[in-house]
């Protein structure tokens, strides 16, 4: 009876191991995967839905100017002295409205974002800094005329005398807020004929930073007042309930797959999230991860480097790198993004760390990473001082959460730059220097919250303690079958040979008598 009780133990623990390994190897894992997929994919009932669709901290959007502080002598041809001034700091709040959803496993919104300045965090500064900077929108003018009609140059720029007021150079002094949000007046009243053609294209094109006035008489010129309580959109993203891999991949921008500017489908490729969410990484981490930028028609990425901690969480770190704005001779692929001439001797990809936008905003500017960071020394040659790129103030990262892809910390960081052109013919730009001329660089970053980061803590800790189980439950199953193995061995159940079949037995055995003192 104990002999058929020992199999028995033996044969449940036996199932026992079997199954503690089934659920070690594949049914813990895919449990924790589903409930992860649960808490990240894009709907109602997830714990990242609220999260995602209204930011629950604010970004902080900081604005750094270059203040040219020797403007006369830039003018009569020296090289410019800039002085950088900032940060002025806003919090940026983000929020979506959801428009509904689509057929394949996507969410469709428009995006808002709310800018307040934030005085404590930009100390001695005030809005109503008085600044002297490159005059954007007038040397977009005169490059445009430039590149359409040469021989109108001079006409065009006689009508911009009255367009701007105090055109003596090609520099404008104002104050932090005009130039931000606020704008600058352009004035389109005048019996100019050139001044009419001038106002009536913008009215034409409606530029994002040109907004008429009130009175319908001219425009304010701002960089970012399009961005500001303006809904961007509709983006279309994957919800991640089909294919949590695809969580947070923008499909769509305006109705559009691909972006048409660029005239090339690689180029034109919509790549990666809107910033605000990727998928989980699960110990595999993409070698890049990919952001989509409306404002400059294209996807950027930001390429692995290593693991590492960040509020005592274990992250991946993700760094752009000098391939993304690199020269088509570095990079081959981004040859499809040099369309126009930024200048009269380079195009919009001969110079590495460069992107030319005139595709995207229909505008001559260059956009590069802050002081020409990773870009060609020769647009540093350019100045006598004031440009000086340092790779931890002018980089651009990301550090994900190697369990759920949740962003921790990141910052974008990006320049604005228009060519300062010699042009004989005009005399705010007779004797100047050729050169690209940085206007302002903007970083746009967060960190998750303390209360982020404890909710992060308490999850990873619920995590381990589902792994600590799955061990301890297949090591119970190995005892619990040792232990059984070893009764059934005591009982006799597992001998291959009954206990009286030894060598003395056998010969011992009766029947079996032998004449020791036979001679043989």
């Amino acid at each position: 009876m104990l002999g058929k009780n020992a199999k028995l133990f033996f044969a449940v623990s036996v199932c026992i191991l079997i199954a503690a390994i089934v659920l070690a190897s594949w049914g813990f894992p895919k449990i924790v995967h589903k409930q992860i997929q649960k808490n990240l994919q894009l709907q109602n009932s997830s714990a990242m839905f609220e999260k995602w669709r209204e930011l629950p901290v604010p970004l902080t959007f900081k604005i750094y100017v270059f203040n040219v502080t020797n403007a006369d002598d830039v003018t009569d041809g020296a090289k410019p002295i800039l002085n950088e001034i900032g940060p002025f700091v806003y919090k940026e709040y983000r929020v979506k409205r959801i428009l509904g959803y689509g057929d394949n496993d996507t969410i469709r919104y428009m995006l808002q974002k709310t800018f307040y300045f934030d005085q404590e965090a930009s100390g001695s500064l005030r809005e109503d800094e008085e600044i002297t900077v490159i005059n954007y929108s007038y040397m977009a003018a005169i490059l445009t005329v430039l590149d359409i009609m040469p021989a109108a140059v001079t006409l065009v720029n006689g009508a911009l005398t009255s367009f701007f007021s105090n055109l003596t150079d090609p520099f404008l002094r104002v104050k932090a807020k005009d130039l931000f949000f606020d704008g600058i007046f352009l004035n389109c009243v005048g019996e100019n004929a050139a001044l009419s053609l001038v106002c009536g294209k913008i009215r034409l094109e409606k530029p994002t930073t040109m907004r008429p006035s009130e009175n319908n008489d001219g425009f304010y010129f701002s960089m970012f007042s399009h961005l500001n309580t303006t809904e961007s959109g509709p983006y279309d993203m994957k919800r991640g309930i089909e294919n949590i891999h695809e969580l947070g991949n923008i499909v769509a921008y305006n109705n559009m797959t691909t972006m048409s500017q660029w005239g090339d489908p690689y180029c034109g490729q919509l790549n990666g999230s809107d910033s605000s969410i990727f998928p989980p990484i699960e110990g595999n981490p993409p070698k890049r991860i990919y952001t989509y930028e409306p404002e400059i028609c294209r996807s950027l990425y930001a390429s692995l480097v290593d693991k590492r901690d960040i509020f005592n969480i274990s992250a991946y770190y993700y760094e752009i790198d000098e391939m993304v704005l690199a020269s088509k001779s570095a990079n081959p692929g981004n040859k499809c993004f040099c369309k126009k001439d930024w200048s009269s001797s380079h195009d919009g990809c001969l110079l590495m760390g460069v992107l030319n936008l005139n595709p995207c905003k229909n505008v001559p500017a260059i956009v590069s990473l802050p002081h020409f960071y990773l870009a060609s020394e020769e647009l540093l040659e350019y100045f006598d001082g004031g440009i000086s790129p340092d790779k931890e103030k002018h980089r651009s990262f990301a550090y994900l959460d190697a369990t759920t892809g949740v962003v921790l910390k990141g910052t974008q960081r990006l320049q604005f730059n228009i060519e300062l052109r010699n042009v004989n013919a005009i005399p705010q730009l007779e004797y100047v220097k050729t050169g690209l001329f940085p206007l302002l660089w903007i970083e746009e970053g967060a960190e998750i919250s303390e209360e982020l980061q404890q909710e992060l803590h308490q999850s990873h800790k619920m995590l381990s303690y589902v792994e600590s189980l799955r061990w301890a439950i297949l090591g119970l199953a190995v005892i619990l079958c040792i232990a059984s193995a070893m009764c059934v061995s005591r009982a006799g159940g597992l001998n291959p040979w009954p206990r009286n079949h030894n060598s003395v037995s056998f010969i011992l055995r009766p029947g079996n008598t032998f004449d020791i003192n036979k001679s043989r």
